[in-house]
This record gives C-alpha cells, structure tokens and sequence, in this order.
C-alpha cells in the first residue's frame, strides 16, 4: 500500500514530532534511553521513529488514526510513539496489567485502529486476549502457543479466521504482535521519501490531540482522558523547570508509560532537557539499585512502595547513589533516600491535569519543598469552592480543588467539554485542600475520602499524616466504616516499620492499637482518632492499576473485622 497523502493544513506551533526531531539534532549521539543491556541515543531514537511512522503509512495510518501501544517501558515504546505523532496519529497507551474485560474496553472505547503489543509481559498472554476479544485466528490444537503475530504465514500454526471486530472492536483492523512483524513493518515503508514524511509532519498542529490515556476508577469503568501536543508538551517542561533538569540529568523511569507519570513527568519532561531515561521493565529493588548506581541516576520519580522497597533492600546501604533531585520532599522516606542537600520537590497532579499541577521549585527552601505540594507551575489557576454552594474560599479554608490551564485535558473522550468544566472553564478535581495565604497547596484527600461521622467531616489524610509521625508506623490508610448510629467510624489500616515489628512481637494487635489511638488522642479531636485497627503486611494491601491504594476494597477488608452491633 502506497503512502496516504498528507492534507494541507499546516503546522501551527511546536509539536511532540517536532521536539524529538530538535533533540536528534541538537544532541545526537547523547544517551536518550539506558536499559539494563543497552542503550539509545537522540539520533538513533529520531531515527527509529521515522522509519516506524512511514511504515504505519503503508498500513493506512494517518491524521487522527488511534494507535494503541500496549508493551512494557522499552525503547520501541517511546519511538512508536513518536512514529505516531509524526503523521498526527493518536497514541493510546494501555495498561500492562488489564485483563481481558479491560483491555476490550479500552481497545473500543478508544477506537484503535492500529494495536502494537509484544506477545505476553508477565503473565499477562496479550495474543491470547486480543483473540478472544476480536477472533482474529483459531489457534491449532496442536501448539497453540508457537504463533506470536496475527498475520497468517506459511509457516504459521494458527488458520486465520474472519474477525469478528463488528461484535466489540469495529475499528481494529490491524494487530503488529512481535518484533519480527515491527521490523517488517520498518521495511514496508522504505518507500516512503524523507520529504514525503516532512510533508506529513507539517499537517501536525500543537492543538491536534495527541495521546488519550484512561483513568483508574473504583466505581466505573476507566475514563479517556484527551491530551493535545500543546498540554503535554507544556506539561513537560512545567515538570523540567521544577526539578531543574538538565542534560546531564538520569532520571530512573519505571512509571509505566500508559500512565502521563511516566510517559510526561519521566519520559518526555527528562528527554526534553536532553537528559537520559532508565528503563526498566519490571520492577525489582536490587536491579533498581544496581541500574542507578551504575549510570549515576540524578533523578527519582517512584510510588511510595517503591521508595520504601528500595530502602528495605539489603543491597541499599551499601550502594552508591547519587540521587538529588525528583519528587517526594515531603513524605516520610525522603530523608534518608536523598541526601541532606537534596533538590527533591512536592508535587500535586492527576492525569487530567497532565500529571503535575503544582510543584514547588527545585531552589527553594527546604522547609518549603517538604511542607506542601508547591504552587501552581506556569500557566495553571488553582481555586477552592465550598463543594455544597459553590462558593469561593479565601485562603486556608478547606474545600474542593479546581483547576484551569494549558496542561489541562483537552476534555474527557466521547464527553462534550461542556460536561467535563464548569461555566469558568475549571475542572472539578474531587480533591479535598487548602491553598494558604502563601500560596502553596496543602492536599488533603479525596472529598469521598473524608469520612462523615457523626455528623462532622473528618479529612481521612489528616489522620494518617498523623498515625505516620509515629516511630513505629510505616504506612497508614484511614477510611470510614459504616456504622449504625454515628453513620461511620473512623478506622486505619497500618503497616509497621519492620524494625518495630521484629522488636515487639510480644505485643498483640489491641496493645498496639491502644498506644496509636492514645499517640492520636494526643494531636487530634476524639471524633478524629481512629475507632478501629487493623495491622497488615505491606504485600495483604489492597492495590489499583495505578498503584494507588484500593480504598473501596480496604474498607470492606476492614469491615469484615469490626464486630456488628
């Protein structure tokens, strides 16, 4: 199939396609993207992108054309990527970790024309999903397992079947399954002309959308949130200006790719300062810790058990780490990951916000970086309304969080803008804060994590702020539990520090209980201090996707515990 021919509207301003062709150029044979056993630089990953993107020509692939990129962080994912964006695809990163009802969701919610995978990632078996999601092939009895690709050769044990994409994916309409089928693709658009790309690439506006990426819910199905090359693009360097990255930065990138954590905040914000990206694929402590000390890492972007796994390995005392900057000032880890004169800041963000919303800045007073979640980063309006009446709050008074800016979704997919931003424009977080007289933002919650008992609001992260400052705890997740007369009970789920635990065996669960509620009595109004306790190993705690904690499924956990009435 020959090329489709680029329309005529032009390029407005920069765009993700032209960043990595200005990096190629500017940096050249500079590491972009470090692995374990390799290593890619700037040219080489400009160029890999541009042979991906004219063979996706030859498929049809065009302006507008979903592409679904569903692999581990590896080089080929961050070139597909840029593949895309040369020729106005849009990317649609998918998670690593759905199950089949999820990735069938995403892959026709989305509308994915083009789906790029690798056979299996962990024991998730991709072919196997996309078959039984779409028909693609009847596999043969005999090995089931041997064929990779969806594409029927004449060696291939698999007899290729009519799709059945009417049922539940209408638009999919190509499947590239392996790195064999990727380097043919590679080869099928060698026809394409470097001019004829460039004519491509400058159809290709910053307000064009650029990536749909889905939420993480507890309670509906995920939500696509749409991204344009001028969000993501700003959201990046609002991320590089924060930090204060530059080219000689190594930031360590195991946020997956299919969240804008890691895909923006990691992967883009890092590139753009000419700095160079660690992958890895699966987490593990130790290999971490051996990949950052080996490139001299500068840089940490990690959920919180992933901070606290580095720390807890053995290896961690003994290895030599040159980490100063990233995110996290103001969690409890902090001190003893980074060094006493670290730049690390506090951040606040979602995906919609594309992530990072506030930040406080590399260059500012410690005190500042580890007691807030920053100020609002250029080109972001922050304000807190009474969630009841709409009302606009002055400054430390508690209420949601709303936002409006440049980095803000474009709209939610399939969803009028109308519905997705009051009459002002802003979007309504559903998050629970404070900004103070100063200007930083204090985040406190969830607002369906503030617990109502009572009669009176309790802010489940003000209690678990506190539960944290003591020396035994580790981790606290407080939520309400129903209760019959005072509507709920404040309750928390604790993780020991391991030391404590190890000490103190001969202390029960009621002992321990006792000594946080009298530790809590002490800083908090009795209606605020935790009624019920339940203490866990960190591997028994309730997960998302997104590696946030599953607080509807704690709740019923600790449900179960509390004697009826």
């Amino acid at each position: 199939m020959s090329p489709p021919e680029p329309a005529t509207s032009p390029s407005q301003n920069v765009t993700l396609a032209a960043l990595i062709d200005d990096l190629s150029a500017r940096h050249g044979n500079r590491d972009a993207l470090i692995w374990a056993d390799g290593k890619m630089s700037f040219r080489q990953l400009g160029e890999r992108a541009s042979e991906i993107a004219c063979g996706l020509s030859t498929l049809g692939a065009r302006k507008g054309t979903r592409l679904g990129i569903l692999m581990p962080n590896r080089a080929d994912w961050l070139a597909i990527a840029f593949a895309a964006w040369k020729i106005g695809a849009v990317v649609v990163p998918l998670n690593t970790l759905s199950r089949k009802p999820e990735l069938e969701h995403a892959l026709r919610y989305a509308d994915v024309t083009i789906l790029v995978t690798v056979p299996t990632f962990l024991k998730h078996n991709y072919i196997e999903m996309v078959t039984e999601i779409c028909g693609l092939f009847t596999p043969s009895p005999a090995n089931s397992r041997e064929r990779v690709g969806v594409r029927a050769t004449a060696t291939s044990n698999a007899k290729l079947k009519t799709p059945n994409f009417a049922r539940h994916c209408a638009t999919l309409r190509r499947v590239i399954a392996s790195t064999s089928e990727l380097d043919d693709l590679v080869a099928s658009g060698q026809t394409a002309t470097p001019r004829w790309l460039k004519a491509m690439q400058s159809t290709v506006a910053d307000t064009d959308i650029a990536a749909i990426f889905f939420t993480s819910g507890t309670t509906a199905l995920p939500k696509g949130v749409v991204h344009t090359h001028a969000s993501m693009l700003h959201a990046a360097n609002n991320v590089g200006e924060a930090l204060g990255l530059t080219e000689d930065d190594r930031t360590w990138g195991y946020l997956p790719f299919f969240f804008t954590g890691g895909l923006v905040a990691v992967a883009l914000a890092t590139l753009s300062r000419g700095g160079a990206v660690l992958l890895q694929e699966v987490f593990d402590a130790g290999e971490a810790l051996e990949l950052m000390s080996a490139h001299r890492c500068t840089t940490l972007f990690a959920w919180p058990h992933q901070a606290e796994a580095l720390i807890a390995h053995p290896d961690f005392e003994t290895t030599r780490l040159y980490l100063r900057k990233g995110v996290g000032a103001n969690t409890k880890w902090a001190s003893r990951l980074y060094p006493p004169d670290h730049q690390a800041v506090g951040t606040w963000g979602m995906t919609e916000s594309g992530p990072m919303a506030t930040a406080s800045s590399y260059d500012e007073p410690q005190e500042i970086r580890a007691g807030a979640h920053g100020r609002a980063r250029p080109g972001v309006e922050l304000r807190v309304i009474d969630p009841d009446t709409g009302r606009e709050l002055g400054a430390g008074e508690e209420g949601e969080l709303l936002i409006r800016g440049v980095p803000l979704m474009q709209q939610y997919y399939k969803v009028a803008r109308g519905e997705c931003f009051d009459a002002d424009g802003f979007f309504h977080t559903g998050d629970l804060a404070r900004i103070d007289a100063g200007g930083l933002l204090h985040f406190l919650g969830r607002l369906k994590d503030v617990i109502k008992t009572a009669g009176v609001n309790v802010a489940a992260a003000e209690v678990e702020a506190v539960l944290q400052q003591h020396p035994s705890v580790k981790v606290a997740h407080v939520v309400g539990v129903v209760q019959a007369t005072r509507g709920e009970n404040v309750a928390a789920a604790v993780i020991l520090e391991a030391a404590d635990l190890q000490s103190s065996r001969a202390t029960n669960d009621e002992q321990r209980a006792t000594q946080l509620r009298d530790f809590c009595s002490r800083q908090l109004a009795t209606y605020k201090v935790p009624r019920h306790f339940i203490f866990m190993a960190e591997a028994e705690l309730p997960t998302l996707g997104s590696g946030k904690v599953d607080k509807k499924t704690l709740r019923k956990m600790i449900e179960e515990t509390v004697p009826k009435p």
